[in-house]
Protein backbone atom coordinates (compact mmCIF):
# COMPACT_ATOMS: atom_id res chain seq x y z
CA UNK A 1 0.00 0.00 0.00
CA UNK A 2 1.39 3.38 -1.07
CA UNK A 3 0.60 6.21 1.85
CA UNK A 4 -0.08 9.47 1.08
CA UNK A 5 2.51 12.26 1.12
CA UNK A 6 0.23 12.94 4.54
CA UNK A 7 1.74 9.88 6.26
CA UNK A 8 5.01 10.40 5.45
CA UNK A 9 7.57 11.19 8.37
CA UNK A 10 9.68 12.90 5.35
CA UNK A 11 7.04 15.12 4.91
CA UNK A 12 6.15 15.84 8.30
CA UNK A 13 9.30 16.57 9.19
CA UNK A 14 10.16 19.15 6.26
CA UNK A 15 6.44 21.02 7.36
CA UNK A 16 7.99 21.49 10.72
CA UNK A 17 11.33 22.27 9.35
CA UNK A 18 9.86 24.98 7.46
CA UNK A 19 7.74 26.64 9.61
CA UNK A 20 10.20 26.51 12.65
CA UNK A 21 12.77 28.35 9.61
CA UNK A 22 10.04 30.47 8.41
CA UNK A 23 9.19 31.85 12.12
CA UNK A 24 13.03 31.98 12.78
CA UNK A 25 13.09 33.97 9.74
CA UNK A 26 11.10 36.60 10.73
CA UNK A 27 12.82 36.51 14.06
CA UNK A 28 16.53 37.49 12.98
CA UNK A 29 15.09 40.00 9.98
CA UNK A 30 15.34 43.05 12.56
CA UNK A 31 19.22 41.81 12.85
CA UNK A 32 19.87 41.37 8.65
CA UNK A 33 20.81 37.97 9.56
CA UNK A 34 19.51 34.70 8.17
CA UNK A 35 18.66 31.58 10.39
CA UNK A 36 21.32 29.44 8.62
CA UNK A 37 24.01 32.54 8.56
CA UNK A 38 23.26 32.98 12.67
CA UNK A 39 24.21 29.48 12.81
CA UNK A 40 27.08 29.74 11.36
CA UNK A 41 28.41 32.80 13.32
CA UNK A 42 27.77 30.17 16.50
CA UNK A 43 29.50 27.43 15.46
CA UNK A 44 32.36 29.78 14.28
CA UNK A 45 32.42 31.66 17.88
CA UNK A 46 32.48 28.40 19.80
CA UNK A 47 35.36 26.85 17.50
CA UNK A 48 38.22 29.20 16.78
CA UNK A 49 39.55 27.02 14.71
CA UNK A 50 36.92 26.46 12.22
CA UNK A 51 37.19 26.19 8.10
CA UNK A 52 34.39 25.89 5.73
CA UNK A 53 34.20 22.18 5.67
CA UNK A 54 33.98 22.06 9.41
CA UNK A 55 30.60 24.49 9.16
CA UNK A 56 29.11 22.22 6.02
CA UNK A 57 29.49 18.98 7.91
CA UNK A 58 28.25 20.49 11.00
CA UNK A 59 25.29 22.05 9.51
CA UNK A 60 24.91 19.06 6.76
CA UNK A 61 25.18 21.22 3.98
CA UNK A 62 27.24 21.47 0.62
CA UNK A 63 30.40 23.07 0.65
CA UNK A 64 28.87 25.30 -2.05
CA UNK A 65 26.07 26.33 -0.07
CA UNK A 66 28.12 27.17 2.74
CA UNK A 67 30.46 29.31 0.76
CA UNK A 68 27.51 31.55 -0.66
CA UNK A 69 26.70 31.81 2.85
CA UNK A 70 30.26 32.98 4.39
CA UNK A 71 30.26 34.93 1.02
CA UNK A 72 27.51 36.75 2.33
CA UNK A 73 28.24 37.12 5.84
CA UNK A 74 31.97 38.69 4.90
CA UNK A 75 29.88 41.10 2.61
CA UNK A 76 28.14 42.65 5.88
CA UNK A 77 31.46 42.58 7.63
CA UNK A 78 30.10 40.04 10.46
CA UNK A 79 33.71 37.36 9.47
CA UNK A 80 36.74 37.48 7.85
CA UNK A 81 39.25 34.80 6.13
CA UNK A 82 42.56 34.59 8.07
CA UNK A 83 44.84 32.21 5.44
CA UNK A 84 46.75 30.21 7.72
CA UNK A 85 51.04 30.30 6.90
CA UNK A 86 51.28 26.71 6.80
CA UNK A 87 48.32 25.79 4.25
CA UNK A 88 47.57 28.76 1.98
CA UNK A 89 44.64 26.48 0.83
CA UNK A 90 42.67 26.58 3.98
CA UNK A 91 41.41 29.59 5.57
CA UNK A 92 40.86 29.82 9.25
CA UNK A 93 37.09 31.90 9.73
CA UNK A 94 37.14 34.10 12.65
CA UNK A 95 34.20 36.80 13.57
CA UNK A 96 34.85 40.85 13.64
CA UNK A 97 33.09 43.15 15.92
CA UNK A 98 30.24 43.59 13.92
CA UNK A 99 29.58 39.84 13.91
CA UNK A 100 30.05 39.63 18.19
CA UNK A 101 27.47 42.40 18.22
CA UNK A 102 24.79 41.30 16.12
CA UNK A 103 25.23 37.86 18.23
CA UNK A 104 24.85 39.44 21.37
CA UNK A 105 22.00 41.74 19.49
CA UNK A 106 20.08 38.53 18.58
CA UNK A 107 20.85 36.37 21.80
CA UNK A 108 17.61 37.22 23.55
CA UNK A 109 15.44 36.63 20.28
CA UNK A 110 16.85 33.31 19.69
CA UNK A 111 16.94 31.97 23.34
CA UNK A 112 13.40 33.28 23.27
CA UNK A 113 12.67 31.56 20.02
CA UNK A 114 13.91 28.11 21.19
CA UNK A 115 12.42 28.29 24.21
CA UNK A 116 9.15 28.35 22.72
CA UNK A 117 10.16 25.64 20.45
CA UNK A 118 9.69 23.68 23.51
CA UNK A 119 6.51 24.81 25.20
CA UNK A 120 4.07 22.44 26.04
CA UNK A 121 6.61 19.71 25.86
CA UNK A 122 7.65 17.81 28.82
CA UNK A 123 11.72 17.28 29.23
CA UNK A 124 11.57 13.13 28.52
CA UNK A 125 9.09 14.45 25.44
CA UNK A 126 11.98 16.41 24.20
CA UNK A 127 14.81 13.47 24.76
CA UNK A 128 12.37 11.29 23.00
CA UNK A 129 12.02 13.79 20.46
CA UNK A 130 15.79 13.77 19.80
CA UNK A 131 16.03 10.22 20.21
CA UNK A 132 13.22 9.62 17.28
CA UNK A 133 15.05 12.35 15.00
CA UNK A 134 18.78 10.52 15.42
CA UNK A 135 16.76 7.31 14.55
CA UNK A 136 15.67 8.80 11.67
CA UNK A 137 19.34 10.58 10.90
CA UNK A 138 20.92 7.30 11.12
CA UNK A 139 18.42 5.57 8.65
CA UNK A 140 18.85 8.14 5.85
CA UNK A 141 22.85 7.35 6.75
CA UNK A 142 22.50 4.24 6.56
CA UNK A 143 20.25 2.88 3.69
CA UNK A 144 20.29 5.52 1.55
Amino acid sequence: MVSSYKNSIGFKINQTANRINNRFNEVLNQYDIAPEQRATLEIIKTDKNTNQKEIASILGKNKTTISRSLKALEKKGFIKRVEIKEDKRVNIIELTQKGEEVLKESAKSVAQFRQNLSLNLQEEEIKQLFSLLDKVYKNIKETF
